[in-house]
């Protein structure tokens, strides 16, 4: 293949993988409905007060000192065209629109999948050459579990970013047999562990690659000993607060691989083989798809068989990573498809390899038509593997099920009313007496507050007074107090019975907060309490409208009432004869 057929294919697989990561990357906005965006995005923003220590290490700390960085360049251009004049200005701006905030970090995450791309091209190519490489970023290119999170603005994908320069240090070590790319090598294990936890199974590659190194007397046994302190360092540079305030960082980490909520709740471990079935069952089936997952299974069987030295320890390196990664997933408590993510560079380069191997062990000829079968079967591969990836892109596109409702919401109930909301319902703007609530209290309360705290209340009172309509909003089984009504799982008939107290005239629920639900299609459990109640309510009152999505995003971890996308959402309208419209400022007589 000549260089430029050949950089001609790689721009091409890079711009279909900046399509399909960029194609719907604001959806949702300007409401943040994946929670987990927030917690790197508003912590990055808090830096701007002096603070760097972000006082909460669920997550390592490199993805929102990144994002700082990113703002600070936001903000010095706001400041040369005018828009900014302080920094209270850029919070201020944060808060009456996170929708710029929003954006800066998908495209972050969005970015740096593309570049993950361009990686995985070179790990193959440098290992197997330039049609293994090409074949390897065009699976990583379509592969849903990736298009997906690079969608959000959260670690994955910057880990997995920096596990794969990792491994591509760890593949040139095996090659050029020098112990300084195997400290490059730890040190970016270092930083992918810093960006999120489990990023540090990319040093299982470093240390794989030392010991093919090490077999052949390569390097010397202190090497070793380097790239663990490299990788160390790597991740303080990215979390320095791990040693600078190390008291909170141990009872964050703790809680955070116990799996223990802030409320303090343990959550309940599955056992190996329900974890096998539900890692490879959901995520493997649906994320990454049997035929990529296949042909990697075929690459690492495969890699004994080859009789290339260096070759071999690069197989050693990518396999036993792609192999932590897995076991890791289904041994953690809770299981999530992201952790699989990290792993996606690895699998996609052996995919790439099994289907070289398949194909050249079938064809008794070589040359042209051998490269033909070649790239014919990696279409025809991509072909099944990217329609998830453009079902996720089509249903980003269309406006989610709570801003419908939202909407519709604002047109038929007027300003004060008094409404219902289950957790992953629309965002309706609360009355001042919520509002209140939020921020800690009265206006005097907030005026005796100190430092940041005390102007990120006062600037969350101005902003959301501006805002218009208002309503009274109650949180089912979620809020602030007195805001906050009882689980609809645990309390259902105290529920109701606030509900009717009350005089709340509208109840708005969603499939994601209870995904058996008749609505999403599933039969409810016996006795569950939430069941109680959804019988109860559609007895008696009416369902004024249901918003369902067109599109639907493909399910991974637990089907479609899981999705942090287009739950549905079920609005009902109980008769009140006081349903006229109130005014905002009685609500806290009315709490």
């Amino acid at each position: 293949m000549s260089r430029k057929t050949e950089t001609a294919l790689i721009a091409l697989v890079l711009l279909l993988a900046a399509w399909l990561r960029l194609r719907g990357l604001d959806w949702g906005l300007p409401h943040a409905y994946h929670p987990d965006e927030g917690s790197i995005l508003f912590h990055s923003l808090a830096f701007g007060t002096g603070d760097l220590n972000p006082h909460w290490f669920r997550w390592p700390s490199f993805m929102m000192y990144l994002m700082f960085g990113v703002y600070g360049v936001y903000y010095a251009a706001g400041r040369l065209v005018g828009e900014f004049g302080a920094p209270v200005d850029i919070l201020r701006s944060y808060l009456t629109d996170l929708s710029p905030f929003w954006l800066m970090g998908r495209w972050v995450s969005a970015l740096a999948g593309v570049a993950t791309v361009w990686v995985t091209y070179r790990i193959g190519k440098k290992i197997f050459g330039v049609t293994a490489g090409l074949i390897a970023a065009l699976f990583l290119a379509v592969v849903y579990l990736h298009v997906r999170d690079s969608h959000y603005a959260t670690p994955d994908v910057v880990t997995t970013f920096l596990a794969s320069l990792s491994l591509l240090a760890a593949v040139r070590a095996c090659e050029s047999e020098r112990a300084r790319d195997l400290v490059l090598s730890g040190l970016l294990a270092g930083l992918a562990a810093s960006a999120k936890y489990p990023g540090v199974l990319a040093s299982v590659g470093t240390f794989a690659a030392f010991l093919h190194l090490r077999r052949r007397g390569a390097v010397p046994l202190a090497s070793i000993g380097g790239a663990a302190a490299a990788c160390l360092l790597g991740f303080v540079v990215g979390t320095p607060y791990s040693v600078l305030s190390w008291p909170e960082f141990a009872r964050d980490v703790s809680r955070q691989f116990t799996m223990v909520s802030s409320s303090g709740v343990a959550q309940v471990s599955t056992s190996f083989a329900a974890g096998l079935a539900e890692v490879f069952g959901r995520t493997v089936m649906r994320g990454v798809g049997l035929p990529i997952f296949v042909l990697a299974l075929v690459g690492i069987a495969a890699g004994p068989a080859t009789r290339v030295r260096e070759r071999g320890g690069s197989i050693l390196a990518l396999a036993s990573y792609a192999i932590a990664v897995f076991v890791f997933a289904v041994l953690i408590t809770v299981k999530r498809s992201t952790y699989l993510t990290p792993s996606l560079p690895a699998v996609a380069v052996l995919a790439a390899f099994g289907l070289t191997t398949v194909l050249g062990g079938l064809s008794r000829r070589e040359g042209a038509w051998s490269r033909a079968s070649v790239a014919v079967a990696a279409v025809l591969v991509s072909a099944v593997a990217v329609v998830p990836s453009i079902r996720f892109g089509t249903a980003l596109a269309r406006p989610d099920t709570r801003t419908l409702a939202k909407s519709w919401l604002e047109s038929e109930a007027g300003p004060g009313a008094k409404v219902a909301v289950e957790e992953y319902g629309p965002v309706l703007n609360p009355s001042e007496a919520q509002l209140r609530s939020m921020v800690g209290g009265d206006t005097t309360a907030v005026e005796e507050w100190k430092g940041p705290q005390r102007q990120l209340s006062k600037l969350r009172l101005e902003v959301g007074l501006g805002r218009e309509p208002r309503y009274a909003v109650y949180g089912i089984g979620h809020g602030t107090e007195p805001f906050r009504l009882p689980d609809a799982y645990s309390e259902p008939r105290s529920l109701a019975a606030e509900i009717d107290s009350l005089g709340i005239r509208f109840v708005v629920l969603s499939s994601k907060a209870a995904p058996w639900r008749p609505m999403n299609g599933a039969a409810p459990p016996a006795g569950d309490g939430a069941a109680q109640f959804y019988r109860r309510l559609t007895a008696s009152a009416e369902l004024r409208e249901r918003f369902i999505a067109r599109s639907h995003v493909p399910p991974i971890d637990r089907g479609h009432g899981r999705s942090f996308h287009n739950p549905v959402i079920e609005v009902y309208e109980l008769e009140r004869e006081d349903a006229a419209e109130s005014d905002p400022a009685s609500e806290p007589e009315d709490a």
